[in-house]
């Protein structure tokens, strides 16, 4: 009996030990708890609706926006779920232009109730969608040959429209199109795409793609040319013009290669000394540059003028001082007068006048024309200068020419 008595006192305490264990076991598993799911992704409704009124959401990060979502819920229900049984979104319809809080909104899988989201809000930035033209600006990769001149290139259009959020295209500063002409010798005419910059250079890349212009560049051959400046009239009775310059003295020029084969010099506009008595400095224009692109010529050309008084000066010679030309060798000339001086008066402008020597005049008698006897020859002077005028006192001398006799060879005598 005690046995029996033993058995089912040590069943009936089994029994209260297991009850007791799955009672402990239904607590922990059961209970209610609170869990934060981290990195909720957050979805935009209704973004076509901004579309639709010309409006665009400009927050950079709109596409990864997430949030954490903490809720309750029994243990064993929070076991079984993650971040991805959440679906979390924000709704911008109606919105307009400028920063709205938009608030967050979580659906959760059955069984778990959102306490709290973080954040609650997302801040939306809305800006309205504007264009606006902007002249376009060419660039050039490259350079043409060297021998060649590049005109201002022509885009065509040479304006776009750039269309994009507001802020952007505030930004914008120069639209460019860049084509390259790297060692070109003929026009280059290209279809480029437009690539719009900020202020800093930076690229701006807009919601509507700005499209491609044609751009033309011209190229042409280039050469030098002379410029001849134009003199007209006469200076002051008594000076003389002595020399004219031009500064530059030619200058580069480029056209169509047809119209710069035509082409030796440039002329420049008229420049009147009448009356003139000292050097003038005058600015002239180039005549006739129609076709032609006028290079490396920074000022107007400049045209310098000499004028210079006339004056008279006189050199005395004796007759020793006369050199006898194209005489025979096989003859003596002797001068006949050989008392008395000549007087050598030049006439010219006052520097080359006042820097003379009496080194620098000859007197001269051609002997060519004279036979043997008493010859009148008309007395000369020469010089490497060149003057407005020379007198000589005596215009003539007389020479008497003396045949010498030739020395025969004694052979020849025997014959």
């Amino acid at each position: 009996m005690k046995i029996k008595n033993d058995r089912l006192f040590i069943q009936t305490t089994c029994l209260i030990v297991a009850i007791g264990l799955w009672l402990t076991v239904m607590l922990v598993t059961n209970q209610t708890l609170e869990e934060t799911y981290p990195n909720v992704p957050v979805t935009i409704r209704n973004l076509s609706s901004l579309e639709n009124s010309n409006l665009v959401m400009m927050n950079q990060d709109k596409e990864n926006i997430t949030v954490s979502v903490k809720v309750t819920g029994l243990t064993e229900q929070l076991n079984k779920i993650s971040s991805r049984d959440f679906s979390a979104y924000i709704d911008v319809i109606g919105f307009k232009e400028g920063v709205t809080n938009a608030k967050v909104d979580v659906v959760g899988p059955n069984g778990v109730e959102v306490k709290n989201i973080y954040p609650s809000q997302i801040a939306c930035n809305i800006e309205g969608i504007v264009s606006k033209v902007m002249d376009v600006t060419v660039k050039y990769d490259g350079a043409q040959a060297n021998t060649h001149y590049r005109a201002p290139a022509l885009p065509n259009p040479s304006s776009v429209k750039i269309t994009g959020p507001r802020s952007v295209v505030n930004s914008a500063d120069h639209a460019v199109a860049t084509i390259n002409i790297k060692g070109a010798t003929d026009t280059v005419v290209k279809t480029v795409p437009v690539r719009v910059f900020d202020d800093k250079d930076t690229e701006i890349f807009l919601s509507v793609p700005t499209g491609n212009v044609e751009v033309t560049v011209p190229i042409y051959p280039t050469k030098y040319v002379v410029l001849k400046p134009t003199i007209v009239g006469i200076p002051e009775e008594g000076y003389e013009l002595v020399n004219v310059t031009v500064k530059p003295e030619r200058v580069r020029i480029a056209a169509r290669q047809d119209v710069l084969d035509t082409i030796k010099e440039l002329t420049l506009e008229e420049l009147d000394i009448s009356g003139s008595f000292n050097n003038t400095l005058s600015s002239k224009n180039i005549l006739n540059t129609e076709g032609l692109i006028l290079l490396d010529l920074e000022t107007v050309p400049v045209v310098n003028t000499v004028v210079e008084k006339v004056i008279d000066r006189e050199f005395v010679y004796n007759y020793d001082d006369i050199q006898f030309i194209n005489k025979s060798d096989n003859s003596d000339a002797v001068l006949e007068d050989t008392v008395g001086e000549i007087t050598v008066s030049v006439t010219g402008t006052s520097t080359l006048i006042n820097s003379l020597k009496k080194s620098d005049l000859i007197l001269t008698a051609d002997l060519a024309e004279a036979a043997a006897g008493v010859n009148t020859v008309k007395l000369e002077c020469v010089s490497e200068f060149t003057f407005k005028n020379i007198l000589i006192s005596k215009d003539t001398v007389n020479v008497e020419i003396i045949e010498t006799e030739t020395t025969e060879h004694p052979d020849e005598e025997s014959r």
